[in-house]
């Protein structure tokens, strides 16, 4: 039988997670869905596979939007996968936007107004 406490307070109602398992969060209460905003940025993901998207990776960026680009494909293909990186990097020049590697597989290139910070964020528990 609850005791007068728990009933007031709610305590033992709730179930908390076992550590290290895995708990399903409902993120649609802070999604909201504003009529007529129009978002300045997006942040979109790109597969390279060779160097004919290169021209639609340089025309997303100009645009004012952040790239994540998987270049696990092109890895194999060092000469296409410089070139790429050193054209990216060019379009970042003009803009003065940013470019990093995350881990061996994949890039980030940012817009203008986008600044990669290369700190990892430590979480400690």
């Amino acid at each position: 039988m609850p005791s007068i406490l728990d009933k007031i307070i709610g305590t033992g109602s709730i179930k908390e997670p076992e550590a290290g398992g895995y708990s399903e969060i409902d993120l649609s209460e802070f999604e909201e869905n504003i009529e007529g905003e129009v978002p300045c940025m997006y942040v979109k993901i790109a597969e390279l596979t060779g160097l004919e998207q290169l021209p639609k990776l340089k025309e997303e960026v100009y645009k004012g939007n952040a790239l994540l680009i998987d270049i696990s494909a092109t890895k194999r293909d060092k000469l296409t996968l410089e070139r790429v990186i050193k054209e990216l990097k060019q379009v970042t020049d003009d803009i003065h936007g940013d470019i990093a590697g995350i881990g061996e597989d994949q890039l980030i290139v940012t817009p203008h107004n986008v600044k990669i910070d290369r700190t990892k964020v430590v979480v400690r528990m």
